[in-house]
């Protein structure tokens, strides 16, 4: 297991706007098949696969919008590689 602890500076919000925050990862040698599970609202793990969608035909030239899963508390990734 890799535990990735992020810092995350001072954000103003006493301005009035609402904020998002970002993080834009990569891995070296992990081959997760496009696949990874994020929290649903605490309830249960949601499958995620990158740039696929359960219920239409995928379709799009916004690959970083379109792949945006906000995460309130969780999210996993398996590394396939490990499993050999």
């Amino acid at each position: 297991m890799v535990v990735v602890n992020l810092e995350l500076n001072s954000i103003d919000i006493n301005d009035g706007q609402g904020k998002d925050v970002t993080v834009n990862w990569h891995f070296d040698d992990f081959q997760s098949n496009k696949t990874f599970w994020t929290d649903s609202n605490g309830l249960e793990m949601q499958e995620r696969i990158l740039n696929y969608r359960f219920t239409f035909k995928y379709n799009t030239d916004q690959n970083i919008s379109a792949n945006y899963y906000p995460i309130d508390s969780a999210i996993a990734l398996r590394d396939l590689s490990k499993n050999k």
